[in-house]
C-alpha cells in the first residue's frame, strides 16, 4: 500500500511527497483539502476527527488523482466541480474555472436589482456560472446564456439541471450573430475573452494548458473587440433604460468608459475589484 493506513488524514502525506516539485506545501493543503470536500464531503475543519476509512477502489483512484495533477492539471478539473455562489458547477477543459472576480459581478447584480421579475442574458456563459448564480437568487427571474461553444452549453446544461434551474441557453458567435431573437432584455451581462495574448508569459502554465484559449484570450491589436460586439448585439437585444455589466481587463477602466459613452450609454461606472483593480464596468441604455 503507498499509504501508511487507509484513514482518510493518511492521505496528505502521500499528496505533499507526490506534489513537492509543482506545489509550496500549502497550496498541496489546500489541493488536498479541496478534493477530500468534493470526493468525500468533508470539510477543512472535518478532517482531522474524521474515522473515514478509504476503501482499495478508492485508494487506487486518489492514485488516479495525483497522476493527473502531477500534469499540472487543476485541482478544480480533476474532480470536475468548483462551488460558486453557493452553487456546485461542473467544470472541464471546455469551460473558463470560475474566478472570485465573476462572483463578484454577481453580487453586483443581485444588490443593484431585486426580486421583481426580469429578463437576463449571460453572453459568454460558458458553463452556466452566472445565470446560474443568478436565477438561484432571483427565481422569477427569466434568465438565459449564449455562447459559441457546444461543448460547453453541454456543461451549462447540465449545471442548470443539477441546480434544478429553468434556463435557457442559446448557441451563438456573438462576433458573427445570425439569430435575432424577438426578445429584448433588462439585463445583458458578460464576462467575455479579455485576456490580452501578450499576458501569456505572465501567465500559470496550468492556466494556459487546460483553460480554453476560446474563452481567455483576445489580440493586444483589438482588446475591445467582443464588448464592441456585444454592444452593437445589445443595440438590438436591450431594452431602453436596461442596464449592461461587464467584467474587464485591469488595464482598460477607462478605455471601457470611453466605449459605453461612444454607444449613448448613461449612469457609466468603472469599478475595482477587492483587489483594488478596475474589474468592472456598468451602464444605462
Amino acid at each position: 500500500m503507498f499509504v501508511n493506513s487507509n484513514d482518510l488524514p493518511a492521505l496528505l502525506p502521500y499528496y505533499k511527497i507526490k506534489l513537492k516539485a509543482l506545489y509550496d506545501e500549502k497550496e498541496i493543503e489546500n489541493i488536498f483539502h479541496y478534493m477530500v470536500f468534493f470526493e468525500f464531503g468533508i470539510t477543512k475543519s472535518e478532517i482531522r476527527i474524521s474515522t473515514r476509512r478509504l476503501s482499495e477502489s478508492e485508494l487506487l483512484n486518489q492514485r488516479a488523482i495525483v497522476k493527473r495533477l502531477l500534469t499540472a492539471e487543476p485541482i478544480q478539473h480533476v474532480v470536475g466541480k468548483v462551488e460558486f455562489y453557493d452553487s456546485i458547477i461542473k467544470v472541464n477543459n471546455h469551460t473558463l474555472i470560475p474566478r472570485p472576480e465573476t462572483e463578484e459581478l454577481v453580487d453586483l447584480i443581485l444588490k443593484e436589482h431585486g426580486t421583481p421579475p426580469l429578463t437576463l442574458l449571460d453572453i459568454g456563459t460558458g458553463s452556466g456560472c452566472i445565470p446560474i448564480a443568478i436565477k438561484k437568487n432571483r427565481p422569477l427571474w427569466a434568465v438565459s446564456g449564449l455562447d459559441i461553444s457546444e461543448n460547453a452549453l453541454v456543461i451549462a446544461n447540465e449545471n442548470a439541471s443539477s441546480n434544478k434551474l429553468a434556463i435557457d441557453f442559446i448557441a451563438e458567435d456573438i462576433l458573427n450573430p445570425q439569430q435575432q431573437p424577438s426578445v429584448k432584455y433588462d439585463i445583458i451581462v458578460s464576462n467575455p475573452p479579455y485576456v490580452l495574448v501578450s499576458d501569456k508569459e505572465k501567465m500559470a502554465n496550468n492556466v494556459l494548458q487546460f483553460d480554453p484559449h476560446l474563452a481567455l484570450f483576445v489580440s493586444d491589436e483589438d482588446p475591445l473587440l467582443f464588448y464592441r460586439s456585444i454592444l452593437n448585439y445589445s443595440n438590438l437585444h436591450l431594452k431602453v433604460n436596461g442596464w449592461i455589466y461587464f467584467e474587464i481587463h485591469e488595464s482598460f477602466g477607462k478605455e471601457m468608459n470611453a466605449l459605453l459613452a461612444s454607444f449613448g450609454y448613461k449612469n457609466i461606472s468603472v469599478l475595482p475589484d477587492l483587489q483594488g483593480k478596475d474589474r468592472m464596468v456598468i451602464g444605462q441604455r
